[in-house]
């Protein structure tokens, strides 16, 4: 019994690629896949549940509020990036989407999923990433691991071992830029400032270009909700509104980022209401609605202070709920012509039948 119970409380072995870091070359059986590993499955654009049951909407508040954040101190900017001392943070954050710096989040997008034991949150502090050579100039400088919150109704990780032996917490592997983070984030964790290393590997399939492998430093980030991280870090890298929005209503909106200028709200929001009412019905809505409260949650939770996100999470919970307005008329409405053809049709069977009465 005592050796079951020391054996429930060491860590799970994680996956990664550590294996090839100490040898001189990598092994022969899995170089090609140390050089180009396979990426996971994204999260899908609808969760499986809705926010609400589709029949309780109107229990969602009409506005999401934004809560009073701290504010952003330049010097843990400068310390994770040296060379943006003096600098404020508004301009880096409007200048960071200039530094080409976009392409490197739209290739990497999540990197891993690993998953930790709970009895000990074994989150390794560094972790390696494989890049080509072409994406060593701008290679990102931290490794970001997205995780849930642990369930509700326990008592520690030692009881929630117990209580779900088999439950492991996953973890979504993001590599990224601490400096621009800093720069976005108010509550976010303390930065590491480990140097990176750096081991060139070949890859043993002919014509394939050869890889660089980067030991860089980790850090554990808990949100209440992981899907709706990556459309956060989309924004991060691009400063673009329509980018953020299409990510959280599942491209069903469509706005275009070939303008640089915001769409009026009071203008756009009716237009892709109707556009958002016309294709989802109440059910799809509330699953859209859970990926925008879940972003924002990561929002407040992260500490975000810039008003160009704040502003397109406020359009994509006005367009969801004007879209859930539309189609709840639409369904009364419609509800209200069955029900007046259904009157009309008993008058009409009530008439025929006193016509064809034979008087005595």
């Amino acid at each position: 019994m005592q050796a079951v119970k020391i054996g429930s409380r060491r860590p799970i072995t994680i996956p990664q690629i550590s294996r090839i870091w100490t040898p001189k070359t990598p092994p022969k059986d899995d170089a090609a896949q140390a050089v180009a590993p396979t990426r996971p499955t994204q999260f899908p654009p609808y969760p499986a549940e809705p926010l609400v049951d589709p029949a309780q909407w109107r229990t969602l508040p009409r506005k999401l509020v934004r809560p009073d954040m701290p504010e952003i101190k330049p010097e843990r900017i400068a310390a994770v990036q040296p060379g943006y001392e003096g600098i404020l943070p508004h301009y880096i954050r409007n200048s960071w989407v200039h530094m080409n710096y976009k392409c490197v989040v739209l290739v990497l997008g999540m990197y891993r999923r690993m998953y930790i034991d709970p009895p000990k949150p074994a989150f390794p502090h560094e972790y390696n990433l494989l890049v080509t050579d072409k994406g060593l100039a701008n290679c990102a400088t931290h490794i970001f691991g997205i995780c849930g919150y642990a369930p509700p109704g326990t008592f520690g990780p030692a009881a929630r071992r117990n209580k779900c032996f088999r439950f492991l917490r996953e973890v979504c592997i993001y590599p990224t830029h601490g400096a621009i983070w800093a720069a976005y984030c108010a509550r976010l964790p303390t930065l590491p400032q480990k140097p990176s290393r750096i081991k060139v590997l070949v890859d043993a399939r002919p014509g394939r270009p050869r890889a660089s492998c980067l030991r860089l430093p980790v850090v554990p980030i808990t949100v209440p909700y992981p899907p709706m991280f990556f459309p956060i870090m989309l924004f991060v890298y691009t400063f673009r509104k329509a980018t953020f929005v299409n990510m959280l209503l599942a491209s069903e909106v469509g706005l275009s980022n070939e303008h640089e200028a915001d769409p009026a709200p009071e203008r756009s929001i009716p237009q892709h209401a109707r556009a958002l009412a016309d294709k989802c019905d109440m059910k799809k809505l509330c699953q859209l609605a859970k990926n925008v409260h879940g972003a924002y949650r990561n929002m407040v939770a992260l500490g975000v202070v810039e008003d160009r996100m704040w502003d397109a999470l406020n359009y994509s919970w006005d367009t969801v709920i004007t879209a859930m307005e539309l189609v709840e008329e639409a369904t009364v409405a419609a509800a209200a012509a069955a029900a007046e053809a259904a009157a009309e049709n008993e008058e009409a069977e009530e008439t025929g039948e006193a016509g064809n009465e034979v008087p005595p």
